[in-house]
């Protein structure tokens, strides 16, 4: 055997064993195309252990953009981060008040903390995003019917009318016929140049708040 032939047999082992240590070292979660997926963050509730998936994107833009942006709430960023938990507290009444800024930029994830926050509350925490749900709705109908629209399920509509039924009424005459009335016209005032379709829409979103409201 010549010296040849060794240095390609040795070539040809050390060749294998690379191609074998490149496949350990490949992520999991990498693809065929040896492009690495995004995971998506998860959520976990400190209290009772449940896991809630985290959006990459809010409003249209990367949560990045929130997250390194100096204008946002450090307690919405805590929120996202799991660095901060809704409970009853003043730090909580801050967080979802803020779903009414008129920074457009932003607002979205201040959005996205009031719902997500609707989705965790039970108990106490049920007690506080009534108020700032209905705000939104009131101040922003447009945008409120649009953010809706896009869960197809109707869950986020149907838990939005629950919790602001549920503790977003202290101030209205609870008499069914003076809930739809007042919600209608404070939506309406909001929505002057809107067509007869929202109209319809802020009466029947009305009803619905004014139904569950009764049903309590």
């Amino acid at each position: 055997m010549n010296s040849t032939f060794i240095l390609l047999i040795l070539a040809a082992g050390l060749g294998g064993v690379n191609n074998a240590m490149n496949t350990a070292n490949t992520p999991a979660h990498a693809n065929q195309t040896g492009q690495i997926k995004a995971e998506k963050p998860i959520w976990i509730d400190k209290h009772n252990g449940r896991r809630y998936p985290l959006p990459n994107s809010v409003g249209g833009k990367p949560a990045s953009f929130y997250l390194n942006n100096p204008k946002v709430s450090p307690l919405a960023k805590a929120l996202y981060k799991s660095l901060f938990r809704p409970s009853d507290n003043d730090s909580t009444t801050q967080l979802l008040a803020l779903v009414t800024t008129k920074n457009q930029e932003i607002r979205p994830f201040y959005r996205w903390c009031l719902d997500f926050t609707i989705a965790i509350s039970d108990g106490a925490l049920g007690e506080y995003p009534g108020k700032p749900a209905l705000a939104y709705a009131t101040t922003f109908p447009l945008e409120f019917f649009d953010y809706m629209d896009k869960d197809p399920s109707g869950q986020r509509y149907k838990r939005w009318v629950e919790i602001i039924a549920y503790s977003g009424l202290d101030n209205y005459d609870k008499a069914h016929p003076k809930i739809i009335e007042t919600i209608s016209a404070d939506m309406t005032a909001k929505c002057q140049s809107c067509n007869s379709t929202t109209r319809a829409r802020i009466k029947s979103f009305a009803k619905s708040v004014a139904a569950a409201a009764i049903s309590q």
